[in-house]
């Protein structure tokens, strides 16, 4: 097995778990830790400036690439890691980019991850993680207000652009992962 082999399989045991919620949610989470590094590239390629500042939304990378390693510790909270680090990661961009650069459409792909991630016997979850990000959404603007690195209206709505497609792309690849992701440990439909 060459190289890439060996690397790729060793990235599937790493998110390998006899729950298949957990294996879809491990997938979910390292794609998105593997994507992180370019944000800021993509930032100032768009906007034309901000790629320093958006180095931040860097602080949730950890959170994602370790939800695996939670995971095998414990189910439900390595599964509840993913939308929570995404959800503190796009609020991180709204205070720095603002609601005009569409930063908000990441928080959609989050509460569908609320939903996905849990069983029916686990919808506390599922409550809390829905309740969190509308608490931290109302914080935001709230206490924020303006954004920490103004945009011009030309960049604010081109980022809006890049950062739709990303949040319907993620949406995407969120619901082609889970929808194979739809038996219990058991083998037996959720309930």
């Amino acid at each position: 097995m060459d190289r890439w082999g060996r690397g790729w399989h060793r990235v599937q045991r790493f998110a390998d778990h006899p729950d298949p919620l957990v294996v879809a949610s491990n997938w979910i989470a390292l794609i998105v830790a593997s994507n992180q590094p370019l944000y800021p590239l993509y930032v100032q390629w768009v906007a034309g400036g901000g790629g320093m500042a958006a180095m931040l939304t860097w602080l949730s990378t950890p959170f994602f690439a370790c939800a695996p390693i939670v995971a095998r510790r414990n189910s439900a909270l390595g599964r509840a890691m993913l939308p929570l680090a995404g959800i503190f990661n796009s609020l991180l961009a709204l205070s720095l980019f603002g609601a005009d650069a569409g930063l908000t459409l990441f928080l959609a792909p989050c509460l569908v991850l609320a939903g996905l991630c849990f069983r029916t016997d686990e919808r506390s979850w599922s409550y809390g993680i829905v309740a969190l990000a509308i608490a931290g959404y109302a914080c935001v603007v709230g206490l924020i207000g303006q954004p920490i690195v103004p945009l011009t209206q030309s960049a604010a709505a081109a980022l809006y652009e890049v950062n739709l497609i990303s949040a319907a792309c993620l949406l995407i690849l969120i619901g082609m992962t889970f929808s194979g992701a739809t038996k219990s440990p058991d083998g037996h439909r959720p309930g």
